[in-house]
């Protein structure tokens, strides 16, 4: 017997078939494409006008002025202080002359700060308001000549701790 290879034909008609839906196929993927670039450049585009907003908005940012604790008025700047650095120390008081010294530039800062604008050592005198209790700490006045005729008095407490003794003068506001 024979063997005979048999092929069937394809249909015609159903290349067309192949090739119609190839290209629909094509088309609907570059749709598709076409589709993901437009929104992907919609939205591109806003953030791109988003951040020209915010880059003109940060360029007329103005900074706000910053108020100080003591505000004066330009036209009138107030007085600068003058502190006396020479080598003499007011008179009196517990302590030897390093910490004197110590406590002598700590109260003419406070005393400049609070109105006293010309400190002065001749005529300013100490006075003893607490003798050293156990621990040794003890408080004194300080009477500050201004170097305008007026005095200022200030309370300095000096605190011995690990061989030095720490001084703090109160503040008051004028």
């Amino acid at each position: 017997m024979e063997s005979t290879n048999f092929t069937p034909d394809p249909p015609a008609g159903s290349n067309k078939n192949r090739n119609l839906i190839i290209g629909v196929v094509v088309a609907i993927v570059l749709c598709c494409c076409c589709a993901a670039t437009a929104v992907a450049g919609y939205y591109g585009y806003q953030a791109y006008v988003e951040t020209q907003r915010a880059i003109q908005e940060f360029q007329n940012f103005e900074i706000p002025e910053i108020a100080t604790m003591m505000p004066f008025d330009p036209q009138n700047p107030p007085e600068i202080p003058q502190l006396d650095f020479s080598d003499s120390l007011p008179p009196g008081g517990l302590t030897d002359d390093s910490t004197r010294l110590t406590a002598w530039d700590s109260v003419q800062i406070i005393a400049a700060i609070s109105g006293c604008t010309t400190p002065t050592v001749e005529g300013t005198t100490i006075a003893v308001v607490q003798q050293p209790d156990s621990s040794g700490a003890w408080t004194e006045e300080w009477n500050v000549n201004c170097g305008d005729g007026t005095f200022k008095p200030y309370k300095v407490n000096f605190t011995p701790e690990n061989g030095v003794v720490n001084v703090d003068v109160e503040f008051s506001f004028p």
